[in-house]
């Protein structure tokens, strides 16, 4: 069972299972299934292409220093008037988070130029790096 998981990329006992039951692989051989049931950090660290995010940071920013934007969608359902993105900018020294809604990816530039503004407007400073 150890053989098939890593050489499976490390597919999970109970799909390994379901594989032999079902045939789908062939001269697949599971000797003794039971030894196996549990799975271990490396296993968890076999599936990772890179290690994780710090979860802090030791640089300190000023304000408006940095902001961090990021666009999500499309949504697999889009919102009752249509909108199917989502883009947050975020001011990094405080953690100030601004949101907007978005029918397309194409007014995404506009957006983004408004938040930009208005933080700028708000703080009294000009944002130095996105």
């Amino acid at each position: 069972m150890r053989l098939w998981h890593r050489r499976m990329g490390h597919l999970s006992p109970k799909m390994i299972n379901l594989m032999l039951h079902e045939h789908v692989v062939k001269r697949l051989e599971i000797h003794a299934p039971k030894d196996f049931d549990q799975l271990y950090n490396g296993c968890a660290n076999g599936k990772s292409h890179h290690s994780p995010m710090p979860k802090t940071s030791a640089s300190k920013y000023s304000k408006m220093e940095l902001l961090v934007m990021d666009l999500i969608g499309p949504m697999t359902v889009p919102t009752w008037d249509g909108y199917q993105y989502a883009l947050v900018v975020i001011e990094v020294s405080c953690h100030y988070a601004v949101g907007r809604l978005l029918r397309e990816k194409d007014e995404a530039g506009v957006a983004v130029q408004d938040i930009v503004a208005m933080l700028e407007c708000q703080s009294g400073l000009k944002a130095r790096r996105l």
